[in-house]
């Protein structure tokens, strides 16, 4: 399990982009891994990090509440990624879809994950975390997984 209070420390006051499963593992209160997951949401909102997602991860984030017509829980996604203020929201722009090109073909990865991956270098990130171990670390990204 990775270990939070020593990568808080490490990457004290640096951009770190989260995976859609990061905030899926607090909203599900996932058994042994909503508590790391909130400690590093938390940090977030300490600002400690400068914790980032991407507008997919809104999207992914919504599609059972609406199928489930559950507005507590759409409203609680929006609370999370929109409304608290302590992630950043970004966009997928041109230049995030034209950079995750290359990485399905070079490392096998679906496209969102590449896009998420590219978001994530162009926005300047130190760090993503995810509980995908698949996912490769980058030139100036380091890719960490939970487990």
């Amino acid at each position: 399990m990775l270990d939070v209070a020593s990568l808080v420390l490490r990457l004290r006051g640096r951009k770190v982009y989260f995976d859609t499963n990061i905030f899926i593992c607090v909203l599900n209160n996932t058994p042994g891994f909503a508590q790391p997951c909130l400690a590093l949401l938390q940090a977030c909102e300490d600002r400690q990090l400068i914790g980032l997602t991407g507008d997919a991860t809104l999207a992914e984030l919504l599609v059972k509440p609406i199928q489930a017509n559950d507005a507590a829980a759409v409203a609680a996604v929006r609370e999370l990624l929109i409304e608290d203020g302590a992630i950043g929201l970004l966009g997928h722009d041109r230049a995030a879809f034209e950079q995750a090109a290359a990485l399905p073909a070079q490392h096998g990865l679906k496209m969102v994950n590449a896009l998420r991956l590219a978001t994530a270098q162009l926005a300047g990130a130190a760090c993503l975390i995810s509980n995908d171990r698949r996912l490769p670390s980058l030139a100036g990204l380091e890719c960490l997984s939970l487990a």
